[in-house]
């Protein structure tokens, strides 16, 4: 069933005509991707011929000049290369990835290859880089059912893949897409580079393990920082064990961390005025001072987890407007002495404290770690609480930055897909 007007909802100006279509066997020949037997050592040793898989895409993008891996020209079928300006969308396993070659070369089984029959290569494979993520999305919604996931190469040979009659219109649609991209990447870049440098700078500005000073300091301050157990610096605060019956994401007063937000929502602070489960008192009889609610300063720390993630911590800030406790899979503790607001919270997320926690971790799928366990854990900070600000102001700094640049970065891939919508005519459907 085709769409009644072969138009698409947003244009650049000076275009009004309808755009043409044609299905995918008119347009392209397609071919298999195959892996070259590893157990000939011919095949692999001092390859030179790019050879393809998903890995490529995740690592590199859609624009592909080079390969991961190479083969040599041994492991080469009769059929020869695909050539440069192909197009390799995965048909099996992951589905509706697709990328751009622009070298000869060759792709893996899970790939199918498209080269356009030479009357149509006047199509360019720059406008069709951008058309085929329409094609990824429908090979992901007709993918056959039981056994192995896959496309049928028959419906996708059906597939209509429309375009502009104008080579200026295709362009521009390319070129547009093409800038929206460069923009991506480059905020993906700052992201990447900020998130490298809190990594360094948490590594750097508190003690590396046996010492007692940070490699890095701000100006004015120096002296070893003190040095106490886990015990002695925290009071256990106790869990608030409920059903799922108090549950309700609607209507409550009283709101509940658990493991999943430390891991997932929550950096090394959160504010409890963020999107947390609120919990219903009213409706089910349940009182405020039922709960051992939290403070600001008082740490919460993830106790199970499927990878070292476990002992991920959050410190509390904004419980002074709201009722909020620490719930499943958690240790709560709160300090027994004044602290700058946020430096725990970045001190125990930090290496310094992490890898004391390594050892300590129970379990093979699931990792978990008890209270006992960290009571004789080692805490070292600076006695001055001008210093703890000082600490805790430039990574809340660099926090918000990362998180500004992280919404830019989101903007940009929505109105990329938003584009993707409209600017292209939604085609065939089987």
């Amino acid at each position: 069933m085709k769409n009644k007007s072969l138009t698409p909802q947003i244009r650049f100006k000076g275009y009004e005509d309808e755009w043409q279509q044609a299905k995918v066997r008119e347009v392209f020949t397609l071919g298999n991707g195959y892996t070259p037997s590893k157990a000939n050592p011919a095949f692999w040793t001092n390859g030179t011929i790019p050879w393809f898989r998903m890995e490529d895409i995740r690592e590199n993008g859609r624009v592909l000049s080079d390969s991961i891996q190479h083969v040599t020209p041994e492991a080469v079928k009769s059929s020869g290369l695909f050539p440069a300006g192909s197009l390799i969308v995965s048909t099996t396993a992951t589905i509706g990835e697709h990328a751009l070659l622009i070298a000869d070369s060759l792709a893996n089984q899970r790939f199918t290859v498209f080269q356009t029959v030479n009357r149509w290569s006047w199509l360019s494979a720059k406008y069709l880089l951008y058309r085929f993520y329409g094609l990824g999305d429908w090979c992901r919604k007709n993918v056959n059912a039981g056994g192995l996931a896959a496309v049928s190469i028959a419906d996708l040979q059906k597939y209509d893949i429309d375009f502009p009659s104008s080579d200026k219109e295709r362009d521009s649609i390319a070129d547009y897409f093409g800038n929206i991209e460069q923009l991506i990447a480059e905020a993906e870049r700052e992201v990447s580079s900020l998130e490298k440098m809190k990594q360094a700078s948490l590594q750097k500005m508190f003690p590396c393990p046996g010492e007692t000073t940070p490699e890095i300091r701000f100006n004015g301050f120096n002296g070893e920082w003190k040095k106490v157990t886990f015990s002695d610096l925290f009071s256990p605060i106790k869990n608030n064990t409920l059903s799922r019956a108090c549950l309700n994401y609607d209507y409550g007063k009283i709101k509940n961390i658990h493991y999943g937000d430390i891991l997932i929502k929550f950096g090394s602070i959160v504010d409890v005025n963020d999107c947390l489960v609120p919990y219903v008192n009213d409706e089910i009889g349940l009182e405020l001072n039922n709960f051992n609610t939290l403070s600001n300063g008082d740490i919460i720390f993830a106790d199970t987890a499927e990878d070292e993630a476990v002992g991920k911590c959050v410190e509390i800030d904004g419980a002074d407007k709201l009722n909020v406790v620490s719930g499943l899979h958690t240790i709560a503790v709160r300090p027994n002495k004044e602290f700058a607001n946020g430096f725990l919270g970045y001190s125990l997320n930090s290496n310094l404290y992490h890898y004391q926690l390594l050892p300590l971790m129970q379990g093979i799928k699931v990792l978990s770690i008890s209270k006992s366990a960290i009571a004789d854990t080692i805490i070292l900070y600076p006695e001055s609480l001008d210093e703890q600000k000082a600490i805790s102001k430039y990574f809340r700094n660099l926090d918000e930055l990362i998180s500004a640049k992280r919404k830019q970065l989101t903007k940009l891939r929505n109105i990329k897909q938003a584009c993707l919508d409209m600017m292209f005519v939604n085609t065939s459907e089987l």
